[in-house]
């Protein structure tokens, strides 16, 4: 037989290691727990920053669509401006034409007169 106080003793030190274990798991479990919680913190930061993200990005992409309707419109005026510019410089070109080709009558005139005795109608 075995004696009672060893088994007294032994019984005594499984206790105690199955206590250290315990307490062992559940400092572990503790430390998990607290680390879960930490993550869980970052998350929703993440998750928050994410969100102003989010809500930055559609803020550009709303102003960019704006800055393109604008452009679109500067473009139809300078387009619209560009075309009355050509059609003036056409007008001017054809007025230009007239011009000289009345200029060129006025020319030939002055030089048959002139070379016709310096305008003196007598010697014509």
């Amino acid at each position: 037989m075995k004696n009672p106080k060893l088994l007294k003793a032994n019984k005594q030190m499984d206790q105690d290691k199955i206590d250290k274990t315990i307490e062992i798991i559940l400092q572990n479990q503790a430390q998990f727990y607290a680390e879960l919680q930490q993550t869980q913190e970052l998350q929703k930061e993440w998750q928050k920053n994410f969100e102003n993200r989010v809500v930055n990005l559609e803020q550009a992409s709303i102003n960019l669509i704006e800055a393109v309707k604008q452009t679109n419109e500067t473009v139809k005026e300078v387009s619209k401006n560009v075309d009355e510019i050509s059609k003036n410089v056409d007008e001017l070109r054809a007025a230009q034409k007239e011009t000289d080709e009345r200029l060129n009558a006025v020319i030939y005139m002055a030089e048959k007169f002139f070379s016709r005795g310096n305008g003196n109608p007598e010697q014509i």
